[in-house]
Parts: structure tokens; sequence; C-alpha cells
């Protein structure tokens, strides 16, 4: 049996706070019955989850300044609470710096790029954004969906920017062995765990091929209930440590990199 599990089903607090490294914020395709941060918060703490690092709900699209001003928004509502991301749309090199530039001034987090813009990751014009990223230390969540065109390019990229901190979203997701594959390729390579459709041991056999150390939390709230999602992690037959470092520790590591570069 599994003590934290115990605890959080008696609705108690665990002794640590759960990093969440994949959530989003804002208006979908879809009803999203509360927009205002304080509805995110509240989640939060029914869940116990300490903090949530976001990009907007249109992470996807052109209006990436837009998304970004509205992910400050709720940075600015509860801070410390909800972090986030930047999402850029790369028209130019230029319009890339400066995006950057602007956001990690205002106290963004790191950087969350999607290839449904029709771009590759390592399209040139993102360039800047890596080179801004690599110098702090910052994390890079990448949506992959088991594609090897995605993990090419990716790896590439941690290659070249080796002080990235590179996340795999949806871990799992088609091809799990290439993931774990991808992840024991570079130092800095993790997989987070969001993904909807997870089959029953999913999360054991990422942990035993990859490491635990190699493993982070992300919900995808709100495409997906941060409930369910903490609860695959809850559930999985791992003791409570390796648990913990999905949930928080490994998590925790990744922002204190940025936040000692930033000193």
């Amino acid at each position: 049996m599994s003590a934290l599990l115990d605890k959080l089903r008696a609705g108690e607090a665990p002794d640590f706070g759960v990093i969440d490294l994949h959530g989003h914020v804002g208006r979908y395709a879809y009803p999203i019955p509360d927009l205002a941060a304080e509805g995110l918060l509240e989640v939060l703490d029914r869940v116990h989850v300490e903090h949530i690092v976001c990009s907007h709900m249109q992470c996807m699209g052109r209006n990436m300044d837009w998304g970004n001003r509205e992910v400050l928004a709720y940075m600015q509502a509860c801070p410390g609470r909800i972090l986030g991301y930047v999402s850029l749309f790369p028209a130019s090199p230029a319009e890339v710096q400066t995006q950057v530039e602007q956001c990690l001034a205002d106290g963004f987090t790191g950087l969350k790029l999607h290839d449904h813009n029709g771009f590759p990751y390592d399209d040139p014009a993102y360039l800047p954004a890596y080179a801004i990223a690599n110098e702090r230390a910052l994390p890079v969540l990448f949506h992959t969906w088991g594609q090897d065109r995605q993990f090419a390019a990716i790896l590439r990229l941690a290659e070249r920017f080796p002080e990235l901190s590179v996340i795999l979203a949806h871990g799992g997701s088609q091809n799990p062995d290439l993931y774990i594959k991808t992840a024991l390729a570079a130092p800095r390579i993790y997989i987070d765990t969001c993904f909807s459709a997870c089959r029953r041991g999913l999360v054991e056999y990422l942990v035993a091929g990859a490491g635990a150390d190699r493993i982070v939390f992300g919900s995808d709230c709100y495409f997906y209930s941060l409930t369910q999602q903490l609860g695959k992690i809850l559930g999985a037959k791992l003791d409570d440590l390796t648990k913990q470092r999905i949930l928080r520790d490994n998590a925790a590591g990744i922002l204190g990199r940025c936040a000692q570069q930033g000193e």
C-alpha cells in the first residue's frame, strides 16, 4: 500500500507540494466553466499543487503575443503559484528574440513550443530563443506525440544547447520506447506524464526505462483533468519516494537551475 495515496484519498495534504510542469490557461474550443485565475488556484489548492507552469490554451496559433499577455495576467493574479511559459510563433528571429526578452523580463519561467503551427522545432527563427534559454538554463517544454521528426529535431537542439532542461510532453503517447530512448540520449531531457489514454502500467514502464530522475509530472490542465492525471501517478505501482520524485523533486531541480542562473 502507498501511504501517500492513502493520505491524498483522505483529503490530507502530502508532506510536499506538487509541481505541475505542463498546464494551460485561457479559453479554448470547448466550455471551461471558470476561466478566472482564482478558479484555477482553487483547483490547485484542492489537490495540493504548489506551482503550475502554464502556457495559453491557444499555444498552437499565430497570435502568441496576445496569448503570452493573457498568461502574464494569470501570473500576476496568483504570484508564485501560476508560473508562465513563453509561447512563440517563428515569424522571424528578431520577433522571437524580442518576445522572449520581454516575457522573461516580466517573470516568465521557460518556453513552451508546439509544432502544429507547421514549423519544426529547429526552425532557424527559434534559435535566438534557445540561445537565451540556454544562457539561463531554462526549461523548454516541447509538444511531442511519439513522432520521429519531433525527437530528431529536439535531439539536435539538445546537443547544440546543452544547458536547456528539455521536457518531452505526453510521455508514452504512440511510442513509449522512443520517449525513453530520446530521454537517455542527453543529460537533461525529461519525459512529462500528461496523457489521457494512459494504459495500465505506462508510468511504471517509463520509470523502468528512463529512470525516475527523468520523469516529471504534467497534467495538461485544462485539456485534461488535473485530478485524473495526479491519480495515475499516485496509483502507480511505485514506492512513495519515487512518486515524490516525479511529483516534485525533479521539477524543483529544473526550476532551481534557472533560479540560480538568474541570481
